[in-house]
């Protein structure tokens, strides 16, 4: 615990101020999702931005693993795209229904055990899940007449080059250092296919014999509006202030009970807050000194402004801006002061962490009763018959995630000649009663209005 010249004590990422009983505690600014509208050049390379700092997927990464509600949706939802898998299967007819055979041809067997099909898809599974968009990569043969090889690459690692004058992205570049030093030497360019008329493309690109027969074929799940990358609508919670409570609550109850202090105000300040203040006064951010100075005189600002007995009645100017989210806007507030009517003891709060946790799987699509994300006693209150029946409505639900991830497999298929009737299934389990199947699971493949 550390103090600082205002009398406040550093806790946990947080400042206390003992003469008011108050804690002060920075939200993170909503500004990190913006877009900016010039591109970003490097070197020789002209890139799409993603986010406002070129960083967004780390950034989103990082908050993600920093709660258990969001990070377990998250894997859930990646689970649930996966299902049991991909299996090359031979499409057959049977009267007036459709049969599934077993895939032999010894091609298409050698593909996937070479190219490790199961980890690729689940690592797409992964990236589409949590960033809409996936940079899955193909390889031609020394003689560019198939496919040999089928890639993935990271999506926090992958950006877009600036589209031409007709609106193509013809460049994916690729690096490990875009929040820490990107340059042309650590910026690996590949040639990106055409979304539509891809099979086309991708014969002309080999008929060439281009120097580097390697390309990205970009599949996102379409999001209104946005041209280079797309957005999930779970990153709502990021932006509306959902996320930030659900942390804040754990973080700073565990500094409460830590230290044994006493609360009366929770005061939350955020980063735009202080950006807005350096920017006007023309503080250098990277003068620690200065940075320090400036917000412990307005840390005395609030600490005047609450211990005076004389504020009954009176106001503080807040600042707050309206961010564009959809078809709506959400509210940022650069301040806002809580009063808390009780001491924390470990017990408050419970109802709101139940209800924000609600509020993010909802935002995640994850019923909380499928894998007890709402804390409380009801949590997991719901017959087996209930959970049997969302569970099957949120596996059909993941078909068109499946139909984007398949495309580069169908695209393998084409080029490589492999038999027309082959088909790329990604079986479901769906529970049973026990009898009807002692496991009480069975596999199903979804086929239009077939089940098999």
């Amino acid at each position: 615990m550390l103090m600082s010249s205002v009398g406040s004590f550093l806790i946990d990422g947080f400042e206390y101020i003992p003469e008011l009983e108050a804690i002060i505690t920075q939200v993170p600014s909503s500004d990190v999702f913006e877009e900016p509208d010039s591109p970003v050049t490097i070197g020789k390379y002209k890139i799409a931005p993603w986010g406002e700092n070129n960083n967004l997927p780390a950034q989103v990464m990082d908050m993600i693993g920093k709660s258990e509600v969001v990070g377990t949706n998250n894997h859930f939802n990646v689970l649930m795209a996966y299902g049991q898998g991909i299996k090359p299967m031979m499409k057959v007819p049977d009267g007036d229904k459709t049969k599934y055979t077993d895939c032999t041809d010894e091609r298409v067997l050698e593909f996937f055990e070479d190219n490790d099909i199961p980890g690729y898809f689940l690592e797409q599974c992964s990236d589409l899940s949590t960033f809409f968009n996936v940079f899955p990569e193909i390889i031609l043969t020394a003689d560019y007449k198939n496919i040999y090889s089928l890639r993935h690459k990271e999506a926090v690692y992958s950006r877009f080059g600036v589209a031409d004058k007709n609106g193509n992205i013809n460049w994916h570049y690729y690096s490990s250092k875009w929040g820490d030093g990107a340059n042309e030497d650590n910026i690996t360019p590949t040639a990106v296919l055409s979304k539509f008329n891809t099979l086309k493309d991708l014969r002309e690109k080999a008929a060439k014999r281009v120097k580097t027969p390697r390309f990205i074929l970009p599949i996102n799940f379409p999001t209104p509006g946005k041209f280079y990358y797309a957005r999930p609508p779970f990153w709502s919670i990021f932006r509306s202030g959902s996320y930030d409570f659900s942390t804040m609550i754990w973080e700073f109850k565990k500094a409460l009970l830590k230290n044994g202090l006493k609360l009366k105000y929770i005061i939350y300040v955020s980063e735009e807050y202080w950006r807005k203040i350096f920017d006007e006064e023309k503080i250098d951010t990277n003068d620690p000194v200065k940075v320090k100075e400036r917000k412990e005189s307005e840390l005395m600002k609030f600490k005047e402004f609450i211990s005076d007995g004389n504020s009954s009645g009176k106001g503080m100017m807040i600042h707050k801006k309206m961010i564009p989210s959809g078809n709506t806007a959400v509210e940022e507030k650069y301040i806002t002061i809580e009063k808390v009517p009780l001491d924390l003891k470990g017990g408050e709060y419970l109802e709101d962490s139940s209800e924000v946790s609600n509020m993010i799987s909802y935002a995640m699509s994850v019923h909380p009763n499928l894998i007890g994300s709402a804390p409380g006693k009801s949590g997991g209150a719901m017959s087996g018959t209930d959970k049997r029946e969302l569970f099957m409505i949120k596996a059909a639900l993941m078909k068109p995630y499946r139909d984007r991830l398949l495309k580069p497999l169908y695209l393998v298929k084409r080029f490589n000649n492999w038999p027309s009737n082959l088909e790329f299934i990604v079986p479901d389990f769906e529970f049973t009663t026990l009898d009807k199947n002692k496991s009480g699971k069975q596999e199903v493949i979804q086929d239009g209005n077939n089940k098999q």
